[in-house]
């Protein structure tokens, strides 16, 4: 008797391999809703970024049609508003070109899609000459375009941060890079920056580098040492003589005091 209570009671056990199954089945399973909850996010944001250039791109046609076929020079002419819904844009036109262009830029999370009339459909990527690295400065110093830089909200060019560089702070890249470019296009850098009266960041590392991504070498190099009590752009071009060179972008502050940086775009002109 006492021997088949031992085994009813044994029966209704588990052994650890059951248990150890259970649990490899439990996380298969939780993988498998992990990847697909973020392949629907992807998704998501991937429409709302194309939905939000589409529509922005039909507001700026629309008010075309009602001045003339003149686009507008500016997006909220058109009423669209950057940073609804988490998406930021950019925007150019021409309405002295023959025929007139637009290009339209939208991004978010990372994700930038653009359309224009000189294009058929929505593109990857952004419009020639907008910016590669945009900084939604609501987003915090997560989305900071210069890694390692501090966002700091009682300095800034345009509101409302701008990205500090502490003193010594050496080599910090440009988040979005390494970059690459066709033969004959031209990155241009370009940032503003700001210092204490007596900066004194004079030596040769207070540059702009742009370096060849695979083993590091300089391929040009702009300088921005001395003391800049207000705000003063730098502008730095590279011109690639070969297709395809993947390169990487560094700010750098070799003074004792910390600099700010504003408004900092990378681009490739048309």
């Amino acid at each position: 008797m006492m021997n088949s209570i031992k085994k009813t009671r044994q029966a209704k056990g588990f052994t650890i391999v059951e248990l150890l199954i259970v649990i490899v089945v439990i996380g298969i399973l939780a993988a498998i809703t992990i990847v697909a909850f973020n392949g629907v996010q992807d998704k998501a944001k991937t429409t709302a970024v194309q939905t939000s250039v589409s529509q922005a791109a039909k507001k700026v046609v629309a008010y075309a049609a009602l001045n003339a076929d003149q686009y507008p020079t500016a997006l909220i002419d058109a009423d669209i508003k950057d940073g609804a819904n988490g998406v930021t844009y950019q925007y150019t036109s021409d309405n002295g070109a023959s025929p007139r262009t637009y290009c339209v830029t939208a991004t978010k999370g990372g994700l930038s899609y653009y359309l224009s009339n000189k294009n058929d459909g929505i593109k990857t990527g952004i419009c020639p000459g907008h910016n590669l690295v945009v900084w939604d400065k609501t987003q915090g110093a997560a989305s900071m375009p210069v890694q390692a830089a501090t966002l700091d909200t009682t300095e800034f060019r345009t509101a409302t941060a701008s990205m500090r560089i502490n003193a010594g702070q050496l080599v910090l890249p440009i988040r979005a890079g390494p970059f690459t470019g066709a033969t004959g296009q031209t990155y241009t850098v370009s940032f503003w920056i700001k210092t204490s009266s007596t900066w004194d960041g004079t030596s040769g590392n207070s540059k702009v580098r742009i370096t060849n991504a695979s083993d590091g070498v300089y391929l040009t190099e702009c300088g921005y040492s001395g003391a800049k009590p207000t705000w003063t752009q730098v502008v730095c071009n590279k011109t690639f003589t070969v297709a395809g060179p993947s390169v990487n972008i560094t700010l750098a502050n070799s003074g004792t005091t910390a600099i700010w940086i504003d408004d900092l775009s990378v681009s490739i002109p048309e």
